[in-house]
């Protein structure tokens, strides 16, 4: 309800600041890049578990369960890459927006030292 509320205050008038969307977006792809870290984390646990499984069938002689078990392997491991791609992905544009929010503090400060400089220089051109 909350959320809904957030995303509908345009309709009312208040209206976010830059540096507000800004967080709150960067607070979002910190939230997915944990999420994924935890799913990450479980799929290597599986991986792990799978394995031994896989050795104890093997002992076994259980030789299709081993083929079924190994494919879901190779399927698991293909799903922690693509994780750690994903979570690249996420952490190239947190670092986009981290490097737009220090070119618009830059962009800030020089306006206000552009206007300190053209405040010296009225006082400083008095007529002679």
């Amino acid at each position: 309800v909350l959320q809904s509320f957030c995303k509908m205050s345009w309709l009312f008038g208040k209206k976010k600041t830059p540096a507000e969307i800004l967080r709150e977006n960067k607070r979002m792809l910190d939230k997915a890049i944990r999420e994924l870290d935890r799913e990450r984390v479980g799929l290597q646990n599986q991986e792990k578990k799978l394995v031994s499984e896989i050795k104890t069938a093997a002992r076994q002689g259980q030789m299709g369960a081993v083929q079924v078990m190994a494919k879901s392997l190779v399927r698991n491991r293909h799903a922690v890459t693509k994780m750690y791609g994903l979570k690249s992905q996420l952490q190239a544009v947190s670092l986009r927006m981290a490097t737009l929010k220090s070119t618009q503090a830059m962009a800030d400060s020089m306006q206000g030292a552009t206007k300190a400089m053209k405040a010296m220089n009225k006082k400083l051109n008095l007529p002679a």
